[in-house]
């Protein structure tokens, strides 16, 4: 028999012996008040044993799930009633009146049986998330194992022809080679930085010293090149040296990105980096037209855009991202008079 209908079984168990104990107090007790009050109770309590049973009958757990959580719910009422069982026979031994018993244990049953059902569902729920989580990375670490392979094939393909064009006695074809080389070269890049984010993404990757002004000055030249309106200022350190991981670089070009296309036909960007105590601070700057401080927490939120959409996940990742290498990251104005994004990351031990 399924698990659900056992739980109901026993709900409707719990049930008649309710009624039998009513029928035992209205026989023995003249005032009829107390006896219905106590059937209410361990009665309520039965039809929601019988409740819960259906429900779990009904609910898209797996077979084995459902006798996990009805092992609970039978675990609980007889824990419940053991406990009582032997409170009632300790003042039994120290020669106590216990009156009858059979109330207390109806209604300790009924409690440990439904708080039984909560714990049991609650554990498989649990379980659920953890093995959705672990599918869910899983398919991440396979996807980009898959997309490393076979676009970084197709690329070297590619590059081969292209090499063919150097050969050829014609300028614009060696020029439009140069070109096609460079896009493959940041399409390796883009495999790179995604292979990063997902082995952070998947714990398969901590921090680690790297020097950041590394990371800023490639992305702004990647930056310069894709949009040669934009102005990108850069005053930082020659080097220095955080802990991070190989993800703070696409997580630099997600916010410098986003502060080249939201701001305008001619943008300008300031990248500073300076240090304080431990940390050392990047702030990447624009002339935008900013973001209100009310927005200034929620853009980071799952779903939210920095231009006010409801289907952004980049600024979420980015922290994300920032704080699994122990940084964190905050919104404030810009001295050039849109917003400022600001990066703090550890600086690496010595």
């Amino acid at each position: 028999m399924p698990a659900g209908p056992v739980v109901v079984l026993a709900g409707l168990l719990w049930l008649a012996i309710s009624v039998w104990n009513l029928q035992r107090e209205v026989s023995s007790i003249r005032e009829l008040a107390f006896p219905v009050a106590a059937f209410v109770l361990t009665g309520g309590l039965s039809v929601c044993v019988v409740y819960v049973g259906y429900r779990l009958s009904t609910s898209p757990f797996e077979p084995a799930e459902r006798w996990s959580i009805a092992g609970w719910a039978f675990a609980g009422l007889a824990a419940m009633v053991l406990l009582q069982v032997a409170t009632l026979a300790i003042r039994a031994a120290e020669g106590r009146s216990i009156g009858e018993p059979q109330f207390p244990l109806l209604v300790v049953g009924g409690v440990g049986a439904l708080a039984g059902y909560g714990i049991g569902e609650l554990l498989v729920d649990v379980r659920r998330t953890a093995a959705d989580a672990k599918e869910a990375r899983d398919g991440m670490a396979f996807a980009n194992s898959l997309l490393r392979h076979d676009v970084g094939n197709a690329l070297q393909v590619i590059l081969g022809q292209v090499d063919l064009l150097s050969t050829v006695d014609d300028e614009r074809a060696q020029d439009a080679g140069e070109r096609i080389k460079a896009q493959i070269e940041a399409l390796y890049e883009l495999t790179d930085d995604a292979d990063a984010v997902t082995r952070v993404l998947t714990n398969e990757a901590g921090p680690e010293p790297r020097d950041v002004v590394e990371d800023i000055d490639s992305t702004a030249a990647t930056i310069r090149d894709s949009f040669p309106n934009a102005t990108v200022e850069l005053d930082c350190h020659d080097s220095l040296l955080v802990s991070g991981t190989d993800a703070i670089k696409p997580a630099i070009s997600n916010i410098l990105n986003n502060a080249v296309e939201h701001t305008g036909s001619e943008p300008t960007v300031r990248i500073t980096t300076s240090e304080t105590d431990d940390v050392a601070v990047v702030r990447i700057a624009d002339d935008g037209p900013g973001i209100p401080p009310a927005q200034r927490e929620d853009i980071f939120r799952r779903g939210v855009t920095s231009d006010g959409g409801s289907n952004g996940l980049g600024l979420h990742i980015v922290s994300t991202l920032i704080e699994r290498s122990g940084g964190s990251i905050h919104v404030e104005d810009s001295d050039l008079g849109g917003a400022a994004f600001v990066v703090e990351l550890p600086l690496a031990d010595g």
